[in-house]
């Protein structure tokens, strides 16, 4: 399933967008979500990465396209954005916000095609894993590779990420089950460890270069051949 915003103040230039839309994936198969913004200011409300390809009209009356891509980025480096404008002289300063590409209107269908499957073939190679998570009432997504170890405390989780802590209520089960298999394993019974910070283990201790936890006797050997298969995995 891949989710896609369309950001523009036109309805119609969006009802073409969407009609596109529609077209490439009966021609050419898939599933897809889409959700429609009238301004910039619209989408970046509550925003969360949770788009694949984001349609963005550059000129816009509240808040225009490249200022609502430059707040995106600021906590999403990855989706894939796709200015739409009249003039592509504006949509050449994409690189700014690391833009995948642009269309110029009117916009063609076939112009499209080319452009949305660069798009999907863009999101197949670099989708990311976000975990989707309620903190204090309010919806948070993390990506999967941001989050150095899981702690259970109580009946709460904490999730350690490289920009800071969440805490929720759950259990280390099922925050195992909510992350890619593979990618991490318990050390003992209270921490959920993500491999790919895993560097180095002495005796009963691993370290996470800032961060040093304890690997239970009754773990070890699982542990082990699960960081084993990890890095095998990459290779």
């Amino acid at each position: 399933m891949y989710s896609i915003a369309l950001v523009d103040d036109d309805k119609e230039d969006r009802e073409t967008l969407k009609a596109y839309i529609a077209r490439y994936f009966n021609e050419n198969g898939g599933e897809y979500a889409v959700a429609e913004f009238a301004d910039g200011s619209e989408l970046l409300t509550n925003y969360a990465p949770k788009y694949d390809i984001v349609f963005l009209d550059i000129d816009m009356e509240k808040l225009n396209g490249m200022a609502a891509a430059k707040k995106m980025r600021a906590t999403d480096e990855s989706t894939a954005i796709i200015f739409v404008t009249r003039m592509a002289k504006y949509a050449i300063k994409g690189y700014e916000v690391s833009a995948l590409d642009f269309i110029v209107k009117p916009v063609e269908y076939y112009s499209f095609a080319l452009k949305i499957k660069r798009a999907l073939d863009y999101c197949d190679a670099n989708r990311k894993n976000y975990v989707h998570l309620k903190v204090s009432g309010n919806e948070v997504f993390i990506n999967e590779a941001d989050i150095t170890y899981v702690e259970t405390l109580g009946h709460y989780l904490i999730y350690h990420t490289k920009k800071g802590e969440h805490k929720i209520l759950g259990t280390l089960k099922s925050a195992e089950e909510a992350l890619s298999p593979g990618n991490f394993a318990l050390c003992n019974r209270c921490y959920l460890v993500n491999l790919r910070y895993v560097v180095s283990i002495e005796g009963n201790i691993l370290s996470l270069g800032d961060e040093e936890l304890v690997i239970s006797r009754y773990k070890r050997k699982s542990f082990i051949e699960a960081l084993a298969g990890y890095w095998g995995n990459r290779g």
